[in-house]
């Protein structure tokens, strides 16, 4: 596929940030690097890799002019790209985790896509690659979204936001969207994202795959080693203060109880049902659930069985799946 030139193209900043990636970064740059569209960086940020990442980072750089290396201590996934943000000298953004994969047009794509309609962010499909098999994975909606759309949409269990499928405006990116610098949190990416959104007006979503996701078992989102109930209420108390602040709390609560209930669910166990955020949560009864989260609640009280139903579920979809 032959490359789209340069000259007059804006210049696009490919972050990926690096922990220990040493097995898949060559990949995740080479896909970078492949894009037909022409006019792009590459800024890798190790963040205190122990593996050979910090040497590899550094030969892919040496190797190519577009790519620049940031070493730093370990500070965790979102100050990973905080500091790739900082390094950045584009006007648009692309997030890439080390052990994902652009298409070759995927640049091209999103960026005709944010020409045509205006947009702050655009977003393409993915196809998930768990060992040999792939799935194409879709939006359950598609078309051009306001802010206050998107923020919406990102409560909605169907919604898949993953790193690598977007671009974004670089000044969409301030230094307030990231959790504080001492807080490593789960599903960062998903919080990011909600705070992100109040700095949207137009956003795109469009089901053509623009990159390869790949499940990894010792990644942090397959392992969840972060979902302690610590990490989750230091989680809602953040997504809640900037949800007050913006003046969008009190239109989204049953949303964020929705939310609530579905990590409590599949990311939390041993489960404390005696915290105060969590018996909240199971004793709330305002709102008229969807089923799911309506039986999530009545399951929550019984944390046990609540756990083996889940547990035998993602079994029972496991066998199905081969």
């Amino acid at each position: 596929m032959t490359a789209t030139p340069a000259m007059n193209l804006p210049l696009i900043s490919i972050l990926i940030p690096a922990y220990n990636a040493a097995p898949f970064l060559r990949r995740s740059v080479g896909s970078a690097l492949a894009q037909t569209y022409a006019n792009i960086e590459v800024v890798i940020v190790d963040d205190g890799s122990t593996d050979d990442t910090p040497a590899i980072a550094d030969q892919l750089a040496a190797d190519d002019r577009r790519i620049r290396v940031v070493h730093q201590e370990n500070r965790g996934l979102a100050e990973a790209r905080r500091s790739g943000i900082k390094a950045a000298t584009a006007d648009y953004i692309c997030h890439l985790d080390a052990d994902d994969e652009l298409l070759p047009d995927a640049l091209a794509f999103l960026f005709g896509k944010m020409a045509d309609h205006q947009l702050d962010i655009v977003y393409g499909s993915l196809i998930k690659v768990i060992g040999d098999k792939t799935f194409e994975v879709a939006h359950p909606i598609e078309g051009v979204l306001t802010g206050d759309e998107y923020l919406r949409f990102l409560f909605d269990q169907r919604c898949m936001v993953a790193q690598g499928e977007y671009i974004c405006r670089r000044d969409a990116w301030t230094d307030d969207i990231f959790p504080p610098h001492d807080r490593t949190l789960p599903s960062e990416d998903v919080l990011i994202n909600i705070c992100l959104s109040a700095h949207l007006d137009r956003v795109g979503l469009f089901n053509k795959p623009v990159m390869k996701y790949y499940y990894v078992p010792t990644s942090l989102s397959s392992t969840n080693r972060l979902s302690s109930m610590d990490n989750w209420e230091k989680y809602f108390v953040l997504l809640e203060k900037n949800l007050r602040e913006r003046g969008k709390l009190e239109s989204l609560e049953r949303e964020v109880l929705c939310m609530k209930l579905d990590r409590l669910a599949f990311y939390v166990y041993p489960l404390d049902t005696s915290r105060p955020w969590v018996k909240a949560a199971l004793q709330d009864r305002r709102f008229k659930l969807p089923r799911r989260y309506a039986v999530l609640q009545w399951l929550l009280h019984y944390p046990r069985l609540c756990h083996w139903c889940i547990v035998n579920n993602r079994r029972l979809k496991k066998v199905l799946s081969f």
